[in-house]
């Protein structure tokens, strides 16, 4: 099912009730997002034509491609099967998982729907921290489809994986940096934030691509440098990379969970997993911090240390290399 790019004219309400709840957004124009960097220039020229379309509450006014249909399709009762797949692309905002979770709950997004703004006033990453961006940074939430059984504990590598392969295949090779942190050559270049709603996973992404926060911009202590990703198309801005990872990531989910089990993965996941073999300084909690050399995953998810000879899973926390 193609995907149906909605840019939102009016802007969104904000999170008074979840039949209306969306987080809240500003209005955005096509000449609006053009002028907020030339990545975002690069965007809407590839768009091509727009027409303005009434798109289904709570997003009211939306421009979408000439070329592309389906605004006007159902989200709800019988023939909610042919809801399309969304791209919204709306204004600045707090946080596209907070105006995801918005219309995942008002009925407006199905599974492999996403938002993506330009810019957010309170993003966030890992344990809450603030996430750094400027326009021209990618910055969006994916709506996944929940899964089930023994997936439920490895869903964060999983997704920080397909994402590494997608992001692989258009640009330098990623490696992720347990949990789902994405690295290029040991710089962190995109994070991930996976929250679990109703019938749906919220798979928040940042990706530097214009901007990466100095290192006085990050937290303190235990900080992994920040870096960029730069597509191998230097035509790609947020919103066409945006679009090629979700195609990518939607292709490879289900047919991913199908054919391995989950210590297939384990298996497979290694082949993308930051620093393995190598010395890391690993810290838990605020006091406990000691040296360990990584050797894998956990079949719960738990990042597998060699501590002195002796092996530990680490489940909440936090490494660094040595």
């Amino acid at each position: 099912m193609p995907l149906e790019v909605l840019i939102v004219a009016d802007g969104l309400p904000g999170s008074e009730g979840a039949a209306c709840a969306a987080g809240g957004a500003e209005p955005v124009t096509p000449e609006g997002l053009s002028a907020l960097h030339p990545l975002w220039a690069a965007d809407m020229a590839a768009l091509g034509c727009l027409r303005e379309v009434a798109a289904p509450a709570p997003l009211g006014r939306c421009w979408t491609p000439a070329a592309e249909t389906g605004a006007h399709a159902p989200t709800s009762g019988a023939d909610a099967i042919a809801a399309p797949c969304r791209l919204v692309l709306c204004g600045p905002c707090r946080s596209t998982m907070d105006v995801a979770r918005g219309l995942v709950e008002a009925g407006t997004l199905v599974p492999w729907s996403s938002v993506l703004t330009p810019m957010q006033t309170a993003g966030r990453g890992q344990l809450r921290r603030e996430w750094v961006s400027r326009p021209g940074n990618m910055l969006a939430t994916l709506v996944c489809p929940p899964a089930a059984g023994l997936w439920n504990d490895l869903r964060p590598l999983v997704l920080g994986y397909l994402f590494a392969e997608a992001m692989s295949e258009l640009g330098p090779a990623v490696s992720v940096k347990w949990p789902n942190d994405l690295l290029c050559d040991d710089h962190k270049v995109a994070g991930m934030l996976i929250e679990e709603r109703p019938g749906c996973i919220l798979a928040g992404i940042g990706v530097n691509m214009a901007f990466a926060p100095a290192a006085e911009q990050m937290r303190a202590d235990f900080k992994v440098s920040a870096g960029e990703f730069h597509p191998s198309n230097g035509a790609l801005g947020p919103l066409g990379l945006w679009r090629a990872l979700v195609n990518r990531v939607k292709t490879s989910y289900s047919s991913f969970l199908e054919a391995f089990s989950p210590n297939d993965f384990l298996t497979i996941f290694r082949s993308r997993l930051a620093w393995q073999g190598r010395r890391v300084l690993v810290r838990e909690g605020a006091n406990v911090r000691y040296e360990a050399v990584v050797k894998g995953v956990s079949a719960e998810g738990g990042l597998v240390l060699d501590h002195a000879g002796r092996e530990v899973v680490l489940l909440a926390g936090d490494v660094i290399p040595v």
